[in-house]
């Protein structure tokens, strides 16, 4: 076994790779298209993305549901908005849960879905039959990269370096075919994400030491996203930020003790505590909330 990295030398080394990593996936095509912004409520919302879009989340017993998160709490907001104002709304969710940026184009979600290719091929279509009406999209992917490259407790530097990357390819396929087949009242708007890795700060030094290096895995992922979501003219949803997922400060009472606000806001806001990664219905209501700030 090769010795250990003091603590302090693992996060810069990692903290540099990842910064180069995605320094060297930021770039994206030059004259992308911008979104043409809209006041107006939407004629039609579609989620896209993994399991978060989804809305699934584990329950006390075991189990799991799904249908009941962010896309959900969207769709409720503008629902309600358009019928103060008698107007008709539907939405449509095609998020499915285990999607990386890899199946989403190509196909094999490995939950039951409701299209029989793939997800991005499911909503190519539908932008495609409603291209001249007012279209609400919201799209979260990326997470199953390189949720892989955190698992048993430690970080998998290659893995994650190779994950990020594969974010930056796989988003820009998916954003450059929405692009295309969107209309001009279509409004596209993505998400970076929360680091559910920060969790581990409760289990001990070395967890501590796993939450710390997790911060500069989900700055690259989230800086990736950014950059290629800008790239196509795509608004971001800060979910990170909403999350306070880089501020350590100040800390916090929880469970009787004083912990970091980011690890707080993961307990508070996930099901982390029972070790699953998704919102909880608080979360779910901040990442709806985030989302529509950007409208």
């Amino acid at each position: 076994m090769r010795p250990l990295l003091s603590r302090r030398a693992r996060l810069a080394a990692v903290t540099a790779v990842f910064a180069a990593s995605a320094l060297g996936l930021s770039a994206g095509p030059a004259a992308a298209a911008p979104s043409s912004p809209t006041s107006e409520i939407p004629r039609y919302y579609l989620a896209l993305g993994d399991s978060l879009a989804a809305g699934y989340q584990s329950t006390p017993d075991g189990g799991h549901v799904v249908g009941r998160g962010y896309a959900q709490d969207i769709a409720r907001t503008l629902g309600e908005r358009a019928a103060a104002k008698k107007r008709a709304f539907d939405f449509t969710d095609l998020g499915c849960p285990g999607e990386t940026t890899g199946t989403m184009a190509g196909g094999g979600c490995p939950y039951p879905h409701p299209y029989p290719d793939s997800q991005l091929a499911a909503a190519v279509r539908f932008l495609r039959e409603h291209r001249t009406d007012r279209v609400l999209v919201t799209l979260d992917i990326g997470a199953n990269d390189v949720d892989r490259c955190a698992a048993g407790g430690s970080i998998d530097l290659p893995c994650a370096v190779n994950g990020v990357a594969q974010v930056g390819r796989g988003l820009s396929t998916v954003l450059a075919q929405l692009r295309e087949a969107a209309g001009p009242r279509t409004r596209i708007i993505g998400m970076n994400l929360y680091d559910p890795f920060l969790a581990a700060w409760m289990t001990g030094e070395q967890g501590r030491t796993t939450a710390a290096l997790s911060v500069p895995l989900a700055a690259a992922l989230n800086a990736t996203i950014g950059a290629v979501d800008a790239a196509y003219g795509v608004p971001t949803a800060d979910v990170a930020g909403a999350f306070a997922t880089y501020s350590a400060l100040p800390t916090v009472p929880l469970g009787g003790q004083q912990v970091p606000l980011n690890v707080a806001r993961i307990l508070q806001w996930t099901n982390m505590a029972r070790g699953d990664i998704h919102a909880n219905d608080t979360g779910y209501q901040v990442i709806a909330d985030t989302f529509l700030a950007r409208l």
